[in-house]
């Protein structure tokens, strides 16, 4: 009552006080994980033959340009030096630059080309563009975005046939930059069932049918549902909901798209690698890193004129756009996330810049400087290493769930209900505070990439029963929302899991598909209501009032209770492995946000299940003061580190920099460390003794980015 916000400020909500709270021996609580390796079934697709790649274009298919050159004289890098730089600087650009052997950026090894579709690009047999891609091999995509082609009853069989037989394994897909498909591939206009997992079955169905009459037009000849395999759609809204069901109907490669306004990246990019990893495929970021509607680019050219020559951001003015912090950290983030590559939006269109006003030579604008420090990092790193993600969250196949969309419905038909609720909240948990970040001014480095108490250490899976294997590379499953487990399919994986030693975690709404033997309890069929709960050994604590689901104890611990009577929260082990179970349906309270009860038992889970966390200088959980990922190498580990405090940036303004919200980290192991590196400087670190492992002791600063290297003895 009396909270009074500040700009878009939400007051705090009573579970947020419960992430201080740490279990005594939560570490226990979990299953031995004995036969369960985290990742043993996870293979990284390498798209093109490479591990990670840059995919920039869109290259000019100019048949004038093109039928003057030699396609057996002319290299990719001869190319990217007559198409990639910026338009308006073009002719002075190839003037200073002609002769270089080396251009900054530009030279870098690992980018893959694409053309757009809409300059219907020849790829007939005898046409340059096509004994180009011959001659040199190079990996290439096709660009989608608001396409319109002219291809007549010739050239558009010959180019679909080349797509499909001689450049077949060149072809690395077409990129669809927030759609679902080429032009024309709209979403129903009405629910296809009356549920959403059959609706999402019939959805595929419509994607793959209607994608083959818009192919079979475009080129002229017939084209098959097969086709959609090479389909990569970066979806913004949306991405999360179709993340799974684009794998399943076939396509090797999905994406996303991600902007300073669309907020969440980290769960974002759970989705996708959570995907990929369940159907063996790969995941790309589509980069635009647009603020509201300054898109990135450097020009002197800019949409109003503004006096003199020099050099404005996104054509609107010096001020507007995104930090290059945020769009440096935007590489890390996908790079360490284990993306196989990042599509440009603008190309290399952003890359330099002519300062002005006056003459002055082309340099590199401040977006190409934090490429150069990526691309210089990619180059040096010995091994990305794979992300260390130990639990799972499984879902329905159907669940469709997504915050920000455009009808404000779930797949553009279902209004939100009880289990989106469910998973908005345990998202918050997971990744808390994104919640609170949510309500504040909206800034690039804020709301889309926010720090957590966890670090990143989820993947989200669905309940197909057919893709239920990909459960034995997580030692915790969080099954959430509206999964379906009564599968016999399900039954059987999920009892080969536990005797393994997994740990399955259900709310009652899920848990009343189980046998009631992994349960150790017996439902009464009636409801309560609680307005406490009770840490075992612990003292009571008031919460918002919530449905209680009353049962017997057959044999389950309880971990909680609501009251002295009734408990919150069981566990039942079951072979080496473990059931826990949240009594209170859908893990809501009668306010319809997360129960208090959740930090805590996250908290429990989480106790020594990666070999290596990190700190904040005083011993506590980070709690949004920094963003971090956790990777297995070869001969170690890799942590990244970034701080998205500190700088204030409106999308028309300056970006305002508090340098003192600089952040202290431990990165301690239970292991004994041979060396620590960091790798952007790069520097070697101090190793310090912890007891019977190792730690060290990171500064990062406003903004900034810092990926230690542990290497183990």
């Amino acid at each position: 009552r009396t909270f009074v916000p500040h700009g878009r400020e939400k007051p705090r909500f009573g579970y947020m006080d419960s992430f201080a709270l740490e279990p005594r021996n939560g570490s226990a609580w979990r299953g031995s994980a004995r036969d369960l390796p985290v990742g043993q079934g996870w293979k990284r697709p390498t798209p093109g033959g490479r591990d990670f790649s840059l995919w920039v274009g869109n290259l000019d298919t100019d048949p004038k340009w093109w039928s003057r050159q030699d396609p057996a004289k002319l290299s990719v890098r001869d190319v990217f030096f007559e198409f990639l730089p910026p338009r308006d600087i073009r002719e002075p650009f190839h003037k200073q630059f002609g002769g270089h052997r080396e251009i900054p950026v530009l030279d870098w090894p690992g980018y893959f080309p694409g053309f757009y579709l809409g300059g219907s690009p020849d790829l007939s047999p005898d046409s340059p563009v096509r004994k180009w891609l011959e001659k040199t091999k190079a990996p290439f995509y096709l660009l989608t975005n608001y396409a319109s082609t002219n291809y007549d009853d010739k050239k558009g069989p010959a180019t679909y046939a080349a797509l499909t037989g001689p450049l077949a394994k060149q072809f690395l897909g077409y990129i669809h930059g927030e759609a679902i498909g080429t032009s024309g591939l709209t979403w129903p206009e009405r629910p296809l069932a009356a549920e959403r997992r059959q609706h999402v079955d019939q959805l595929g169905k419509h994607l793959l049918a209607r994608q083959a009459e818009l192919w079979s037009k475009i080129y002229r000849t017939r084209v098959g549902p097969e086709h959609y395999q090479r389909s990569i759609s970066c979806l913004s809204v949306e991405s999360i909901s179709m993340a799974h069901l684009f794998h399943e109907i076939g396509c090797t490669t999905v994406g996303y798209e991600l902007d300073s306004t669309n907020a969440h990246a980290p769960m974002r990019v759970a989705f996708e690698r959570g995907a990929a990893r369940q159907y063996g495929g790969a995941w790309i970021n589509y980069a635009s890193g647009n603020f509201g509607d300054a898109c990135n680019y450097f020009t002197q050219n800019p949409q109003v004129p503004r006096g003199a020559k020099a050099w404005f951001h996104s054509k609107y003015a010096e001020t507007d756009g995104v930090t290059a912090a945020w769009y440096r950290k935007l590489y890390y983030l996908n790079y360490l996330g284990g993306a196989s590559a990042i599509y440009w939006e603008q190309g290399l269109g952003n890359q330099w810049i002519k300062p002005g006003p006056g003459e002055h030579p082309i340099q590199l604008s401040p977006f190409g400087r934090g490429t150069e420090d990526f691309q210089a990092f990619v180059d040096r790193l010995p091994d990305r290493g794979e992300p260390y993600t130990p639990i799972a969250v499984l879902l329905s196949h159907g669940h469709g769930y997504e915050r920000v969309n455009y009808r404000c419905k779930m797949l553009e038909h279902f209004l939100e209900n009880d289990n989106d609720r469910e998973l908005r909240e345990l998202f918050h948990v997971l990744w808390h505070p994104s919640a609170v970040l949510e309500g504040k001014p909206a800034s690039p480095d804020v709301q889309s990439m926010p720090g957590g108490v966890y670090g990143d250490l989820f993947d989200v899976l669905v309940d197909r029963p057919e893709r239920a294997g990909a459960i034995l590379n997580y030692p915790v499953v969080w099954a959430a929302g509206e999964a379906h487990l009564q599968a016999p399919a399900w039954q059987k994986m999920l009892a080969d899991y536990l005797a393994r030693g997994g740990t399955l975690v259900v709310a009652a709404n899920q848990a009343k598909q189980l046998p009631e033997k992994w349960l150790g309890l017996k439902w009464t069929g009636k409801t309560l209501r609680a307005d406490h709960w009770t840490p075992t050994g612990e003292s009571a604590r008031p919460t918002v009032p919530c449905e209680l689901a009353e049962v017997e104890l057959t044999g389950a611990q309880v971990l909680a209770h609501a009251d002295a009577r009734h408990p919150l929260v069981t566990r039942q082990a079951v072979g080496q492995g473990a059931v826990l179970v949240v009594l209170v349906p859908h893990l809501l309270g009668l306010d319809e946000r997360a129960h208090p009860v959740l930090p805590w038992l996250m908290n429990g889970l989480a106790q020594g299940l990666i070999p290596v966390e990190v700190r904040l200088a005083n011993g506590q959980r980070p709690s949004g003061e920094v963003l971090y990922q956790i990777n297995r190498t070869r001969d170690g580990w890799l942590v990244s580190l970034m701080n998205q405090q500190g700088i204030d940036k409106t999308q028309t303004g300056i970006a305002r920099v508090d340098r003192r919200q600089v952040v202290d980290v431990v990165v301690r192991t239970r292991r004994r460390v041979k060396s620590a590196r960091e790798w952007t400087g790069p520097a070697d670190l101090v190793v310090q003794s912890a007891g019977a492992g190792s730690e060290v002791r990171v500064r990062i600063h406003p903004g900034d980015v810092q990926v230690v290297g542990l290497k183990e003895r």
